[in-house]
Order: C-alpha cells, then sequence, then structure tokens
C-alpha cells in the first residue's frame, strides 16, 4: 500500500484521493474498451452486414461506394464521438489530465474525419470510373489535389489542438514558409498544373497507346493521377512517367490511329535492277489475262500506239516495263482488298535506287488495327508479293544469291 501512495506522490495524486482516481482510472480503461469494441464492430460486422445488403441492390455505385478502408475510418470516427458524448463527459473537469485527454480525443475525431473524407472521394472516384467520360476526363487529379488540401487543413488543425492556438494565427505564421512549401511540394504542383493541361488539351486518355522512349514507356495509358502516369507495356512491364514530363517533353500518342480507322502500313521490297525489262508482247498477252490489269492494260497499249505512231525508232517510243505493270497491278490488288481502309492514303511507288537494287514502296493502311490483326494483315500483302514477282519476271534483290552467283 505504501508502494501505490508513493507512485501517486509521484504523480501529483493526493493518496487521500485514491478512491477518486481510481474511479477515474476505471472510466478511462472503460472508454479504451468501448473504443476498441467500437472500431471492432464497425470494421468488421456492421462492414459485412452493409457489404452484404449493397451487394443485394439493384446499383453497383453502393458496391464501389463501401470497402473495408471505409469502414475501418467509420469505426476510427465513430470510436471518440461516442467516448466523447457519453462517457467523457463523466469525468471531472478538474483532473489533472482532463485537458490532455479532451486533446487526444479531439485530434482523433480530427483525424478520423479526415480519413474518412478520403475514404468517401475513393469511393465517389471508383464510381466516376465505371462511366464511359472517366477514360477522356478523369477525376483522380482533382482528388488527390482536394486531398492535399483536406491533409494540410488537418495538420493545421492538429498543430493548433497542441499549441492551444487558433487555426488563423498558424495560417497567418505559415506564411513565412510558403517558399519552403513550395519547394518541399513541388512535384505535387508541377502534376497539378501539368494533369489540368492533359485533361483540358485532351493529350492524354486512359487507354491511350503513348510511347515515350526515354522513359522507357510503350504501351497503354492505365492511371493518370497527380503526380505520375503509369503506362502498361506490351511487354507487361509497367513505366512510370512524371506527368509534368508530358506536357514539358515530346511523345507519341496513336489515338489519331484508332480514331482514323487505319494503322499505316509502310514497308518495301528491293527488285533487283538486271530483272527489270520491256515487256515481251507474249507477256503482255499473258498479262492481260488477270482481272486487274486487263482495262488498264488495253487502255496503255491505246495510248502507247498513238504516241509511238510517229516515232521512227524504237528509241524514241514508249513501251511498257514489267515494273511499272507490277507498281499498277499491286495498287489495283490493294484497291481489292477488304482489309485496307481505301478511305486514307494508299499507293505503290519507287524510291531512290542503291546498291541493293530499286526500293519499291507499299504505302497504305490496313483497316484492321490490333497488333495481331495488323501484322497478318501486313505479311498477307508481302507474301502475295514475293509470290507474285516472278509472274512479272521480276526477282528480289537478296545479297546471298549475289556471293553465290
Amino acid at each position: 500500500m505504501e508502494t501505490v501512495r508513493n507512485i501517486l506522490s509521484y504523480l501529483g495524486i493526493d493518496s487521500a484521493g485514491i478512491g477518486d482516481f481510481i474511479t477515474v482510472l476505471v472510466q478511462v480503461l472503460l472508454m479504451i474498451v468501448v473504443g476498441i469494441a467500437i472500431y471492432w464492430i464497425a470494421k468488421k460486422w456492421l462492414a459485412k452486414l452493409i457489404i452484404k445488403l449493397a451487394g443485394k441492390t439493384a446499383t453497383t455505385w453502393d458496391d464501389l461506394m463501401f470497402d473495408q478502408r471505409f469502414f475501418a475510418s467509420l469505426g476510427l470516427l465513430i470510436a471518440p464521438l461516442v467516448i466523447e458524448l457519453f462517457l467523457f463527459t463523466r469525468l471531472p473537469e478538474d483532473w489533472t489530465y482532463f485537458a490532455l485527454l479532451d486533446k487526444i480525443i479531439k485530434i482523433w475525431i480530427t483525424l478520423a474525419l479526415i480519413f474518412m473524407v478520403s475514404a468517401v472521394l475513393d469511393g465517389m472516384n471508383r464510381i466516376y470510373e465505371t462511366y464511359p467520360m472517366a477514360r477522356h476526363r478523369p477525376l483522380k487529379v482533382f482528388i488527390q489535389v482536394f486531398k492535399i488540401f483536406l491533409y494540410c487543413a488537418g495538420f493545421i488543425v492538429v498543430i493548433s489542438l497542441l499549441l492551444n492556438k487558433s487555426p488563423e494565427t498558424l495560417l497567418v505564421g505559415m506564411g513565412a514558409f510558403a517558399a519552403v512549401l513550395m519547394l518541399v511540394f513541388k512535384d505535387a504542383i508541377l502534376g497539378f498544373v501539368a494533369g489540368v493541361q492533359l485533361i483540358a488539351n485532351k493529350m492524354v486518355r486512359i487507354g491511350d497507346w503513348i510511347v515515350m522512349p526515354e522513359c522507357n514507356a510503350d504501351g497503354e495509358v492505365q492511371e493518370i493521377n497527380l503526380t505520375t502516369v503509369k503506362v502498361q507495356n506490351w511487354d507487361k512491364t509497367i513505366s512510370t512517367i512524371p506527368t509534368y514530363k508530358l506536357v514539358s517533353e515530346s511523345f507519341t500518342n496513336w489515338r489519331g490511329m484508332w480514331e482514323a480507322g487505319g494503322r499505316r502500313i509502310k514497308r518495301s521490297v528491293n527488285i533487283d535492277i538486271h530483272s527489270i525489262h520491256y515487256l515481251t508482247r507474249e507477256e503482255i498477252e499473258e498479262l492481260k489475262k488477270s482481272s486487274l490489269l486487263k482495262s488498264y492494260m488495253e487502255q496503255k497499249e491505246k495510248e502507247l500506239a498513238d504516241y509511238n505512231a510517229d516515232r521512227g525508232i524504237v528509241l524514241d517510243e514508249k513501251r511498257m516495263t514489267n515494273i511499272g505493270t507490277f507498281r499498277e497491278y499491286m495498287e489495283a490488288w490493294l484497291s481489292a482488298n477488304p482489309d485496307i481502309n481505301l478511305g486514307l492514303t494508299h499507293m505503290v511507288r519507287q524510291l531512290q535506287p542503291g546498291p541493293t537494287g530499286v526500293p519499291l514502296e507499299i504505302y497504305c493502311f490496313s483497316a484492321r488495327q490490333t497488333w495481331v490483326d495488323y501484322e497478318r494483315v501486313q505479311a498477307d500483302i508481302f507474301d502475295h508479293v514475293f509470290a507474285v514477282l516472278p509472274l512479272f519476271g521480276l526477282r528480289a534483290y537478296e545479297y546471298a544469291g549475289r556471293e553465290m552467283a
């Protein structure tokens, strides 16, 4: 008993009031137990009940709004409110630690309220993301900015409670630290400004395919938030790009390809120059059997006959070449191909000849835009090119053939 009196004396409590101390101690312990019990009930039992009820409703917004984090925040908020209203009011105000306990309860309520509002904002964002407009105008950037202001306001309130100062006084004093705060939150400020520009100018949307080599990004935009843009690359890795970099540096957005309805094919095959020649009469008659070439060759023969009528020697005449006829054939073949978007530019052209022959380039747009289908369309075109070249007396240039010769 003497030891208890010594401990009470050390704490500044008169041993004569040991009964009152025990009463207060029991009430404080009761508050702790009640707070833990309320938090546990809200987080576990109430969460299961409401989530189960939400799952039975016809709407989906309640399923997205309520999650475990929401109920954990709710439990943290209810517990101090119950303690404040029903138990804390029974403590004697002249108790030595009454003011300290009062501060703890108020700080608890403030922090719990911040977590609660943050959980509600996250739920609202999950609901918003289910609508199609969320891909074009994501709300997460603005929610994160609001959270920053919310956390700053909560920080000021907590400091004011600890120092017994009004929030207005702290705000005035914090003006001197504005430069420091701007330095600390530099990325957040730059990210916010960049995020607003990205959304307002529709530079990037959720689901866009972007390429930014300096950031090792080549894939689909998964998330746009206050400080970063997350891109899932085609190899399933994730690249994280600072939001402000998408405004200050260049990148490629392939959204225009999807909106235009075609994906460009631009590939060439090198023709061996030694295989290029004038068409003989036999070759002309054979090629005229093609439905894709018949009208072209008949019209061309008439034009050449009119032009060559007054020419005295073969050197001055115009004649059809196998490479020129092949170009016309491929133009007609592409026009008849249902996998080519004819509303966009399509042509077969010659490029600058070089040591490896004459590049014959096919430039068109595939109507199939997904990667696998696009590659198939492109491969089908050049499979046909390589197979049909010998019918025009043409050869593709290859180094191996030259070395063997």
